[in-house]
C-alpha cells in the first residue's frame, strides 16, 4: 500500500527535471546560434589596411657611384742632385705653396764648384782676350809680310779654340750655379706634405731618394663610368661647359655634404664595357676631403620632370614586372602594372601605370592580393627628409639653370652692343 501511494509523489519531480533538462538545452542552442551570427559577422569586415595617395612632384632624376678622391696633382719629391741632408724645414703634413724651401742639403761642395769654374771661366776670359789680340796683330803683320799666313791662321785658330773653351766653361758654369740652386728642395706645386722619409745626416741620391709626398689638396677630383644608355637619357645634351652639379658623399655620412660640378666628359664611349668616362671636381676647403678617400657621387639629369611618387616598398615583383595594388571605389584591391624610374630614398617614381592621387596599398602585396575587400586606412607619404631633400634639388637646379641663363644672355647682350658700337663707328673693327 505504501509502494502504490509513493508512485504517484514521484511523477511530479520527474517531470520537473525533464523540462529543466529541455530548457537548458534549449538555451545553449541559443547561446550557440548567437555566437555564429556575430562570427560572421566579424568574418565580413574586411580587414583595416593602411594605404598611400600617389603624389605628382617635380623630380630631377639622380644617379649615385661609387669612386675614390683624386688629387690632379701629386709629387714624390726628390732631389735633383746627391749629397747630405743639413736640415729638414717643413712641419709633416702642413700646406705649401709653390717654391717653400723644404729641404737644406750642405751646400758646401756646390759653392766650391761654383768657384772653382768661376776662376777657370775668368781665365779662359783672359786668355781669349789675349789670343785674339795677337790674332788681329798677325792679321796686321801678314799684309806688311812680316809673319806668314801660316802663322796668322794658327795664332786665329788658337782664338777660336779659347772661345769654344770659354763657352763651355760658362756652361758647366751655370749647371754648377744650378746645382747650388737645387741644394735646397722646393715645393714644386701647391699641396699637403706627407711625412718626411729622411732626417738631417743622411745622404741622399739625385733622381732616387723619396723626400716626402706632396699632393695638391685644395682641388680634388672623382671620376666614375656611366651607362652609355643612362647617359643617353639623361644627359644626352650636357656638355662640360654646362658645369652640372655634383654632390658627394663620405664613408660613414648619411648625407651629401659636399658640393662640385661636372667638368669632364670624355671623346669616346668604352666599346668594351659600354661606358662613358666623366670627371667631377671639388674644392676641397674642407680636411676632410683627401685624396685616395673612398666616396659616393650623386649627380642629377638637366631636366626637371613631374613625377609621380608612390613608398618603395608598396612596389611588388611578378616575375620580371613590376606592380601596385589599387584601391578601387569599391574599396576592392587590383592589380596595376607599373613602370618605374629612380629612386629618391624611401620613395620611387612611376614614369607609367599610375595618376596622381591613385589609392595604392602602403605595404605592398605580401598580406594581400588582387580581388580582397579592404578597409583603407589612409596615411601620409612615408618621408625621411626625401621630399624635402628632392625639393631642395629641384631648387638649387632650377637656380643654377637661371644664373647659367642670364650670363647667356649677358654675354649675348655684350656682343650685341660690340656690334653695334663697331658699326656706329663706321664698321672698323
Amino acid at each position: 500500500m505504501s509502494r502504490l501511494n509513493s508512485r504517484p509523489a514521484r511523477l511530479p519531480r520527474i517531470a520537473s527535471s525533464l523540462l529543466l533538462t529541455l530548457g537548458g538545452l534549449l538555451a545553449l542552442s541559443a547561446c550557440s546560434e548567437g555566437s555564429g551570427e556575430e562570427t560572421a559577422s566579424a568574418q565580413q569586415t574586411p580587414p583595416a589596411l593602411e594605404v598611400v595617395a600617389a603624389k605628382s612632384q617635380p623630380v630631377a632624376a639622380w644617379h649615385t657611384y661609387t669612386t675614390r678622391l683624386e688629387s690632379p696633382q701629386s709629387v714624390q719629391l726628390r732631389p735633383r742632385v746627391s749629397g747630405e741632408v743639413e736640415e729638414v724645414l717643413f712641419t709633416e703634413g702642413s700646406q705649401v705653396t709653390a717654391g717653400t724651401p723644404l729641404v737644406r742639403l750642405d751646400t758646401r761642395p756646390f759653392v766650391a764648384e761654383v768657384q772653382r769654374l768661376e776662376a777657370e771661366v775668368a781665365r779662359f776670359k783672359a786668355e781669349l782676350a789675349n789670343a785674339r789680340s795677337e790674332s788681329g796683330r798677325a792679321a796686321s803683320l801678314v799684309k806688311r809680310n812680316l809673319i806668314s799666313r801660316e802663322e796668322a791662321d794658327s795664332r786665329s785658330t788658337n782664338a777660336t779654340g779659347l772661345d769654344a773653351q770659354l763657352k763651355g766653361a760658362i756652361a758647366q758654369l751655370e749647371r754648377a750655379r744650378l746645382d747650388l740652386d737645387y741644394a735646397t728642395i722646393r715645393a714644386p706645386i701647391d699641396g699637403r706634405l706627407s711625412n718626411a722619409r729622411i732626417t738631417r745626416g743622411n745622404t741622399v741620391q739625385a733622381g732616387q731618394s723619396v723626400l716626402t709626398t706632396l699632393v695638391e689638396t685644395r682641388q680634388l677630383d672623382a671620376y666614375i663610368d656611366i651607362s652609355e644608355l643612362t647617359w643617353n637619357q639623361d644627359f644626352a645634351h650636357v656638355t662640360a661647359e654646362d658645369h652640372l652639379p655634383v654632390e658627394l658623399q663620405l664613408a660613414g655620412q648619411e648625407d651629401f655634404p659636399f658640393h662640385g660640378e661636372l667638368d669632364f666628359i670624355d671623346n669616346s664611349v668604352d666599346i668594351d664595357t659600354g661606358t662613358l668616362r666623366i670627371g667631377a671636381t671639388f674644392t676641397a676647403d674642407d680636411a676632410a676631403l683627401r685624396p685616395g678617400a673612398f666616396a659616393r657621387l650623386r649627380l642629377a639629369s638637366p631636366e626637371i620632370r613631374d613625377a609621380v611618387l608612390i613608398p618603395e616598398r608598396a612596389i611588388g615583383t611578378d616575375l620580371d614586372r613590376q606592380f601596385v595594388l589599387v584601391v578601387g571605389e569599391d574599396n576592392t584591391l587590383a592589380y596595376r602594372g607599373i613602370t618605374t624610374g629612380p629612386r629618391f630614398g624611401p620613395l620611387r617614381a612611376v614614369t607609367d601605370g599610375l595618376a596622381a592621387g591613385d589609392r595604392v596599398l602602403a605595404a605592398g602585396p605580401a598580406k594581400a592580393g588582387p580581388g580582397m575587400p579592404i578597409t583603407p586606412k589612409l596615411i601620409e607619404m612615408p618621408d625621411d627628409g626625401a621630399l624635402k631633400s628632392l625639393a631642395a634639388r629641384v631648387s638649387r637646379l632650377q637656380a643654377q639653370q637661371t644664373a647659367q641663363q642670364l650670363n647667356q644672355d649677358n654675354d649675348q647682350n655684350a656682343a650685341e652692343l660690340a656690334e653695334a658700337e663697331r658699326q656706329a663707328a663706321g664698321g672698323r673693327s
